[in-house]
């Protein structure tokens, strides 16, 4: 087991560790929890504006185009944005997950409420992202069949953080040849039903990334940040594949770790 991160993991932390986010117009995305995050406020107090009732009605309104139009901009893999997927040429998704993604897109919640002291209305909306983009996972799942080593990693800890990495849903890691590493299709479809393919986090000592790869995770290092959402590993790490059993089947159950930076 690696001992920086079985020391980073067993810190005591005063407060919670911080996640990916991603500021956007409107609000953001917390990589970390795969979760679109949009507020809207309405603050109209004159004449039927003064009726609370209206100024909720008004920002919910506000909130459904603005939902809609962060959730189609947001990276499904290194080419192509949510948007794409609903395209009907070569890249979008299948006809049945296009019905489904277009569904999905009135799923968002109500997080909070605030009344403001003019009679104004704060709302904060939550979208899954990963509840939402499921469909179109589980239509590329195509993981050969892999076989647990008793003694082979429980994760894979990957470190991006001096590269200028951009998280998506579906990110790709390679070989210096181009060779796919760590690749969606590769994870089984029962676990993209439960979690995206790699959980997102700042730090390796982030008690999430524990929980994620386990306690003997293999660690591994980007050498670079290719296009939006593909990393390069170095030469010598770019062999895990050959060199650690069990690898392949890490990834296949989705326990892989990126760590980036803010």
């Amino acid at each position: 087991m690696n001992l920086f991160y079985f020391m980073a993991s067993t810190l005591v932390w005063a407060g919670e560790a911080k996640p990916v986010v991603e500021e956007i117009p409107g609000g953001q995305i917390n990589w970390t929890t795969m979760q679109l995050e949009i507020s809207a406020r309405s603050d109209r107090t004159v004449g039927a504006w003064k009726n609370v009732r209206v100024q909720e009605q008004d920002a919910l309104d506000q909130l459904a185009p603005l939902i809609d139009q962060a959730a189609r901009s947001i990276r499904f893999d290194p080419r192509r944005l949510a948007d794409d997927l609903f395209s009907p040429d070569e890249g979008g998704a299948p006809p049945s997950v296009i019905r489904r993604l277009d569904d999905g897109l009135r799923s968002w919640r109500i997080r909070e409420t605030r009344y403001l002291s003019n009679g104004g209305v704060e709302m904060d909306a939550v979208f899954e992202v990963h509840s939402w983009l499921r469909p179109m996972l589980l239509s590329q799942s195509k993981p050969t069949a892999t076989t647990p080593v008793a003694d082979g990693p429980t994760g894979v800890v990957v470190d991006a953080r001096h590269t200028d990495f951009s998280p998506c849903l579906a990110p790709e890691v390679l070989t210096q040849a181009g060779d796919p590493l760590i690749h969606p299709q590769r994870v089984h479809a029962e676990v993209l039903r439960s979690r995206a393919p790699v959980l997102y986090v700042l730090d390796p000592a982030d008690p999430l990334a524990a929980k994620r790869a386990g306690t003997h995770p293999i660690f591994v290092t980007a050498a670079e940040a290719t296009a939006n959402c593909t990393l390069l590993l170095t030469a010598g790490d770019g062999q895990v594949h050959d060199n650690s059993p069990g690898f392949a089947d890490a990834v296949a159950n989705g326990r892989v770790v990126l760590v980036v930076s803010p």
